[in-house]
């Protein structure tokens, strides 16, 4: 029975490691051991292809940066993933700080002479960059938990966005006015929980310099 060991990101509760845990106990795989502050899940393969697993925790929302199987892992999976745009929460947060911010001038309109902002088809256009880019990751990893019969806080994230944006669209589309226009929230929603995630990671890369050293 092969000992595997990786590091896998995107956990951002108990919830997230219970999800892996049980995907891996139904995918028959023994002694598993998950902990969602450093990202370690380990456990013991009987037979199974590993690039299977992988590729399975992947589309629940989750990345394996790194694998060591007993010599026999590759670590092609941390290079592509540094490689990606979007590849971690500090580059989804500066992604989205723009738009947000941009956004939330609006809410200054009596200071400021920004008439040019309250236009609801402009607001879609720089929120939609914002709701694209959480949805990817909130959306996809909310889904996948609730295929999974194991909610995650991503569920909410994406519900209070989603809700946000979809009350937003139909106020644009009917023409009812700036009192039913909340892109702001929707972008706000996302962008601050991308920087909560990366504070979250900087904080854990920290302890684990600390109790390394």
């Amino acid at each position: 029975m092969e000992k595997i060991d990786w590091k896998v990101d995107g956990m951002t509760c108990s919830n997230c490691a219970l999800t892996i845990s049980k995907y891996l106990q139904k995918e028959g795989m023994k002694d598993v051991k998950v902990n969602p502050i450093d990202g370690r899940v380990s456990f013991e393969n009987p037979d199974k292809e590993t690039a299977k697993l992988r590729s399975g925790i992947s589309n629940l929302g989750y990345s394996v940066l790194s694998a060591s199987d007993n010599g026999h892992g590759h670590n092609h999976d941390h290079e592509n993933f540094r490689t990606k745009f979007f590849g971690n929460n500090k580059k989804r947060f500066l992604f989205c700080l723009p738009f947000t911010l941009v956004l939330m001038l609006h809410m200054f309109d009596k200071w400021l002479a920004i008439d040019w902002l309250m236009n609801p088809w402009l607001q879609l256009g720089l929120c939609l960059p914002v709701f694209i880019v959480g949805m990817d990751y909130f959306g996809r990893s909310a889904i996948n938990s609730l295929k999974n019969r194991v909610p995650n806080m991503n569920v909410l994230i994406a519900l209070g966005a989603t809700a946000a944006f979809a009350y937003s669209l139909t106020g644009a589309i009917l023409g009812l006015g700036h009192d039913y226009l909340f892109f702001e929230t929707a972008a706000s929603i996302i962008t601050l929980v991308f920087l909560g995630n990366y504070m979250e990671d900087v904080s854990i890369q920290s302890t684990q310099r600390a109790v390394k050293s």
